[in-house]
C-alpha cells in the first residue's frame, strides 16, 4: 500500500501548538504589562509620598523656628530691647536677652546661632555675647539684609559670606538664614534677627528617607538649598536649565522623565507655598524596573513551562484529531483505483471524494426530482382525462406531497389567441405553451394550485381555493386570471384566453370541470381575444337554431368557379356576417363551419385542384384552433379560396396554352393548304368560337390574323431565299390570284412582293 502525504497531520500540530500558545505567550507578556506598570504607578506614588514627607519634615522644622522666632521679636521686651543701647548699666536686660536667645535653640530645630541686630545702637548680640558694630561692620550687615524685598524670608548663605560676625562654628558650608527685619510692623526697620540653621540638618533628614533616590530643595531662584549629597548644595549649574523649564509651576506637584548625563531619570516634584521651594526627587528609571525584573523572570519560566505542555497536548491532541482523518484517508484509498498516494494530499483527497459523492449525488436527486415532476404531470393529465380511480387519488395527494384540504377546486384551461406566425412557428409555440406553464408554476403558490400541465393546444391548471363566500371566491378566480394574462403578456406579448370550470369539492370530478373549461374555450370564437370564460355564466340552452346558409354558399362557390376573388370575399364576408348577426350556439357554429369546409373541399377535388394548406379533411378541423370569427375568415379566405382560385387560373392557363399550341402546330403544318378554323375545331373536337376565344386570348391575334401574318413570313422566306415567282409563291399560299397576294403584301410590308425582293437582293450586294 502506499503512503499517503501527512502535510496535514504536521500543519495541525503546527496549528494546535500555535492555538495553545500564542495566548500564553499574550497573557504573559499582558500580565508582565500590567504588573510592571502596577509597580511603577506605586512606585510613582511612594515618590510622591516620599518627597511630600520631606517637605512636611523640613517645613515642619522652618515653620517652628519661624513662628517661634516671630513670637519673640513681637514681644514688648524684645522691641525696647532693640531701642536700648546696651552697657554696663543695663547689664539685666543683657542677660534676659540672653536667655530669651538661648530659648529659642533647640535640639529638635537645629539652630547654630542667633544674631540679634539694633541698628539704631549699633551693637549685635548672639551666642557669643554682646559686640558693639564698627561703621564697616555695620554697613556690611545693613547692605546685606536690610535690602532684602521680603521683611521675612529664608535665604542661602555660604558660610564664608556671612556677614554677621562670629555667627558661625561653619559645621557646614552652607546655611540657611531666616532674616526677619524689625520692628516686623515698621515700615522703617531699626534692626534686624537672623536665624543661622547648617544645611546639614536638612541634608540629614533627606537622607534618612530612602537610599534609593537622591532629594534636591531649590529656591525661587533655582539655587539648591539643600542635596542628599553636601557638595552639592549651592550650585545653580548641577541642574540643567532645560530641567527647570519641564516643571510646571502652576501645578503644586507632578512628575516627568528626564535624562541627565545619559541617565534617564523619574524625577517627582513638589512646589512648596510656604516660601517658594521645590522639592525634588530623582530615581533612576533603571531601579524602578528593576522591581519588575523579578515578576519578568517569574512569568518568563510560566509561559516556558505552559509552552512546554502545550506541545505536548498540541502533539498528543493532533494524534487523536488526526485519527479519524487518517481512517477516512485509507477507507477512500483502499475503495479508489491505484493512484500516485505520494502526491495526494490527505484531505485533497478527502475533498475530491466527498465532491464525487455530492455531484453523484446531485445528478440522483435531480433524476429523481425530474421523474418525480414527470410523474406529478402524468397523474395531472390521467386525472383530467378520467383515468385515475377515486381510492388512488389520496395516495397520490400523500405522495406527490399535495395539500389534502381545500373549500373548492377549479380548473384553468388556457390557449393562445392570435399568434403571429411570421415570429412563431409551430414548434415556438409549443415551447411558449410549456414556458407559460413553467410561468404559473413560479406565479401562483404551491398551495394555491396542483401542477400545471400542457395537453395537445391546452394549457391546464387545477386552482385551489379556500373562499367560502361567493364574491370572494370569484375575486379570487378573477385575481389569478388577470395576474396570467398580464405575465403572459409582459413576458411573450401574447394574448390567451382562459376557460373556467364549475368549482368541485372532489379530485375524482376533475375530468368534468375539465370538459366544462375546454367548453367555455369555445366561446373565445364570438367573444374575441383576451376572453375570461367562466362555464357557469354561459348560456347552455338555446332555442333558436339558424338555417344553413345555402344562398351565400353558393355565391361564393360560383366566384371561385368564375375566379373572382372580390366576389368571393366579399361572399365570405358576408356568411361570418350572418354567423355574427344570429346568435348561434357554437355547436351548431361547429357544424356550419365545418359543413361549409367540407363542402369547399369537395368543391377543391371535383375542380381538380389541389391547396397547400387544405389537402385532408383533417384539415378542416383547423379553426378550431383559431381564437375569432375574425381569424377564421382571414384564413379560410387567404388559405383556401385565395390559393383555390389562383391554382384553378393556373390549370386553366396550361388547359388554354396547350390548345392554342396545338391550333399554332396546324397552322405551321397546313398553311399551304386550304385552312380554316371550322377545321381545325374539327379536328380538336372544340367549338369554334371558344377556340377563336382562346386562341385570342393566348397569342393576341386572331386565327385569321395569325394565319395572314405567318403565310406573309414564309413568303418573305421565300422571295429572299428562292427563285419562286411571285404568281408561285400566290399559288402556294392558296391565293386566289397574284393581285390579292400583292395587295396583302403591300398592306403589311408596305411595298410589293418584287420590290422587297430586289431591296433584298441590293443590300446582299
Amino acid at each position: 500500500m502506499k503512503k499517503f502525504s501527512t502535510k496535514h497531520y504536521f500543519k495541525l500540530i503546527a496549528f494546535l501548538i500555535i492555538l495553545s500558545t500564542v495566548p500564553v505567550i499574550i497573557t504573559g507578556g499582558l500580565s508582565y504589562w500590567q504588573s510592571s506598570n502596577a509597580i511603577v504607578d506605586y512606585s510613582n506614588d511612594e515618590k510622591k509620598q516620599n518627597i511630600y514627607q520631606i517637605q512636611t519634615n523640613v517645613e515642619q522644622v522652618l515653620k517652628y523656628v519661624d513662628l517661634s522666632t516671630t513670637y519673640f521679636v513681637r514681644s514688648t521686651q524684645t522691641q525696647q530691647f532693640l531701642n536700648e543701647d546696651m552697657n554696663a548699666a543695663s547689664f539685666s536686660d543683657y542677660h534676659k536677652l540672653r536667655r530669651d536667645l538661648n530659648h529659642l535653640q533647640t535640639i529638635e530645630t537645629g539652630i547654630e546661632d542667633i544674631v540679634f541686630v539694633s541698628f539704631e545702637n549699633k551693637w549685635l548680640m548672639n551666642n557669643d555675647g554682646l559686640v558693639n558694630l564698627n561703621n564697616t561692620t555695620y554697613e556690611e550687615i545693613k547692605t546685606s539684609y536690610m535690602n532684602i524685598a521680603d521683611k521675612s524670608s529664608w535665604i542661602l548663605e555660604d558660610a564664608d559670606k556671612i556677614n554677621f560676625p562670629n555667627a558661625t562654628k561653619k559645621s557646614c558650608s552652607h546655611y540657611i538664614n531666616l532674616v526677619k527685619k524689625l520692628p516686623i510692623l515698621s515700615s522703617e526697620p531699626t534692626g534686624v534677627i537672623g536665624v543661622l540653621i547648617p544645611t546639614c540638618e536638612l541634608t540629614e533628614i533627606m537622607a534618612g528617607s530612602n537610599n534609593s533616590e537622591s532629594f534636591l530643595i531649590i529656591d525661587e531662584n533655582n539655587q539648591t538649598i539643600a542635596h542628599s549629597n553636601t557638595a552639592y548644595i549651592g550650585e545653580d549649574n548641577y541642574v540643567p536649565s532645560s530641567l527647570f523649564n519641564k516643571i510646571d509651576q502652576s501645578v503644586e506637584e507632578g512628575q516627568f522623565e528626564y535624562t541627565i548625563n545619559d541617565v534617564a531619570y523619574k524625577i517627582t516634584y513638589h512646589s512648596s507655598n510656604y516660601n517658594n521651594w521645590t522639592y525634588l526627587s530623582f530615581v533612576k528609571l533603571s531601579d524602578l524596573h528593576m522591581r519588575s525584573s523579578s515578576i519578568g523572570w517569574i512569568t518568563l519560566l510560566i509561559v516556558i513551562l505552559l509552552l512546554v505542555l502545550s506541545t505536548i497536548f498540541a502533539v498528543i491532541g493532533s494524534r487523536v484529531l488526526y485519527r479519524p482523518v487518517k481512517r477516512l484517508r485509507n477507507a477512500i484509498y483502499s475503495n479508489q483505483a491505484e493512484t500516485d498516494g505520494n502526491n495526494v494530499n490527505e484531505f485533497d483527497l478527502i475533498e475530491t471524494h466527498i465532491e464525487k459523492l455530492l455531484n453523484q449525488n446531485n445528478q440522483l436527486e435531480q433524476r429523481v426530482q425530474s421523474q418525480v415532476t414527470q410523474l406529478k404531470q402524468l397523474f395531472m393529465m390521467r386525472l383530467v382525462q378520467g383515468k385515475v380511480k377515486e381510492d388512488e387519488i389520496p395516495l397520490k395527494l400523500q405522495s406527490f406531497h399535495y395539500p389534502k384540504e381545500w373549500t373548492w377546486l377549479t380548473i384553468f384551461s388556457l390557449k393562445f389567441d392570435a399568434i403571429d406566425q411570421e415570429k412563431f412557428d409551430k414548434n415556438d409555440q409549443d415551447l411558449i405553451l410549456f414556458a407559460i406553464n413553467n410561468l404559473l408554476e413560479d406565479i401562483i403558490p404551491q398551495t394555491e394550485r396542483l401542477t400545471p400541465v400542457v395537453l395537445n393546444d391546452t394549457q391546464t391548471t387545477i386552482i385551489i381555493t379556500d373562499c367560502e363566500d361567493d364574491a370572494e371566491y370569484t375575486r379570487s378566480i378573477n385575481e389569478k386570471v388577470l395576474l396570467i394574462q398580464e405575465k403572459i403578456k409582459e413576458l411573450f406579448n401574447l394574448s390567451v384566453s382562459i376557460g373556467i370550470s364549475q368549482r368541485f369539492k372532489h379530485l375524482y370530478e376533475a375530468d368534468t370541470a375539465f370538459r366544462e373549461s375546454k367548453e367555455a374555450l369555445k366561446y373565445r370564437l364570438k367573444m374575441g381575444e383576451s376572453s375570461i370564460i367562466f362555464y357557469e355564466n354561459l348560456n347552455r340552452r338555446y332555442s333558436n337554431i339558424a338555417p344553413y346558409p345555402t344562398a351565400i354558399k353558393n355565391k361564393i362557390f360560383d366566384a371561385i368557379k368564375v375566379s373572382d376573388k372580390e366576389k368571393a370575399k366579399t361572399e365570405l364576408s358576408k356568411l361570418f356576417e350572418y354567423i355574427d348577426r344570429n346568435d348561434i350556439h357554437h355547436q351548431q357554429l361547429e357544424i356550419i363551419l365545418s359543413r361549409f369546409l367540407y363542402e369547399l373541399f369537395e368543391l377543391k377535388e371535383l375542380l381538380g385542384i389541389e391547396v397547400e394548406d387544405f389537402h385532408s379533411t383533417e384539415m378542416i378541423t383547423h379553426y378550431q384552433d383559431l381564437s375569432s370569427l375574425e381569424e377564421i375568415n382571414d384564413w379560410i379566405s387567404n388559405h383556401i379560396i385565395q390559393p383555390l382560385i389562383d391554382n384553378l387560373d393556373a390549370k386553366d392557363d396550361n388547359k388554354n396554352k396547350r390548345i392554342s399550341d396545338k391550333m399554332i402546330r396546324m397552322i405551321q403544318g397546313n398553311f399551304n393548304r386550304d385552312l380554316s378554323l371550322d377545321f381545325i375545331a374539327a379536328e380538336l373536337h372544340y367549338n369554334p368560337n371558344y377556340l377563336s376565344s382562346i386562341f385570342q386570348k393566348e397569342t393576341g391575334y386572331s386565327f385569321s390574323e395569325y394565319l395572314l401574318k405567318y403565310r406573309l413570313n414564309k413568303a418573305k422566306d421565300w422571295l429572299t431565299q428562292t427563285n419562286k415567282s411571285v404568281k408561285e409563291i400566290a399559288e402556294e399560299l392558296q391565293y386566289n390570284n397574284s393581285q390579292n397576294f400583292i395587295r396583302s403584301f403591300r398592306k403589311m410590308e408596305g411595298i410589293t412582293p418584287g420590290k422587297y425582293r430586289a431591296q433584298y437582293k441590293t443590300k446582299e450586294a
